[in-house]
This record gives C-alpha cells, sequence and structure tokens, in this order.
C-alpha cells in the first residue's frame, strides 16, 4: 500500500513539474489592448424580437500572473428587429464590463465578465450582464494578435431579459 502511495506521488510530482515547462502562459505577459466587433444572435423570449446584434468594443487585459489575467472592455452595441418583429423596436446600448481571463493554452482561454448596459433610446433600459465564454489569440507579430472568441450573453433587465451567443473578432496589440 505504502509502495502505491509513493507511486501516485512521484507521478503526481514529476508530471506536475513537467507541465509547468510545456505551458507557463502566453508570451510576452504585458498588458494587451483589444480592438473588437462583434455579431450576437439572440434567443429565448426576445430572440422573436431581435434577428441579430452589432457592435465593438474596446477592452483591455492586465497580467496578474503568467495565465491569469484581469479584464475590462467598454463599447456599443445595437439589437436590431430584422424581419422576426412586428411590435419590436432596435435598441442600443453602452456597455461596460469587468472580469477575467485565464489561458488554458498559450492561444486559448476561457473568460468571464460580469457588467452593467446603459440604453440609449428611451425605453431601453439599463442591463446586467453576465457573460462567460471562451476565446483564442492567434499572433501576427510578436506583439499584436488577431483575437477571435464566443459567449453566452445574458443581460437582465426589467422589460424581459436579452439572451445570446454572441461572437467577436479583433485585434490585440
Amino acid at each position: 500500500m505504502r509502495s502505491l502511495a509513493l507511486a501516485i506521488f512521484l507521478f503526481v510530482a514529476l508530471n506536475g513539474a513537467s507541465a509547468q515547462t510545456i505551458f507557463s502562459g502566453p508570451s510576452p505577459v504585458r498588458p494587451r489592448f483589444n480592438i473588437d466587433l462583434q455579431y450576437s444572435n439572440p434567443y429565448g423570449a426576445k430572440g422573436n424580437e431581435f434577428s441579430y446584434g452589432l457592435g465593438g468594443a474596446l477592452g483591455l487585459d492586465v497580467p496578474v500572473t503568467r495565465i491569469f489575467y484581469g479584464t475590462l472592455s467598454g463599447g456599443f452595441m445595437a439589437f436590431y428587429q430584422g424581419d422576426k418583429a412586428q411590435n419590436a423596436s432596435t435598441r442600443s446600448y453602452i456597455p461596460a464590463k469587468a472580469g477575467a481571463k485565464l489561458y488554458l493554452f498559450p492561444s486559448i482561454y476561457a473568460q468571464g465578465e460580469i457588467g452593467v448596459a446603459f440604453g440609449i433610446q428611451q425605453g431601453a433600459g439599463s442591463v446586467l450582464i453576465l457573460s462567460p465564454g471562451i476565446g483564442g489569440s492567434f499572433h501576427i507579430t510578436e506583439r499584436s494578435a488577431i483575437n477571435a472568441g464566443i459567449r453566452i450573453e445574458r443581460w437582465s433587465r426589467q422589460n424581459g431579459n436579452i439572451e445570446q451567443v454572441a461572437f467577436k473578432l479583433g485585434y490585440q496589440f
């Protein structure tokens, strides 16, 4: 029994040490700025009113450790009625979010954000945003990358929640 425990301990210790050398985070570790274009596909109750959403965002990723970054973002998002709506109107928002990004591999990350968005039109109201997702940062040069991601967002508001699958494509420097 002791030899089994010793074997497990040695296996974990040796593999743990080699795992750190395999992946030590994205390189170089430094603050990163993001400019993103966004497209969303609303679903749920508001999916019947809004056909799609378009927007853009500016963001900042600040390293806490080699693989963990704090994030801040803000931008503009508009939901359009397209051909689905009968009595809906276009709604535009200015979202501001904060969160965290954890690199699982050198170019692949998991991200979670929470924030608020303020409606521009009368009746749009303000919303609470919850936004988990995954993405990738694919280097063009040492200091720039193409950033792409997908997330599931829930915008909680008084006049009905807006749930959406959102896609982003951007430039990171």
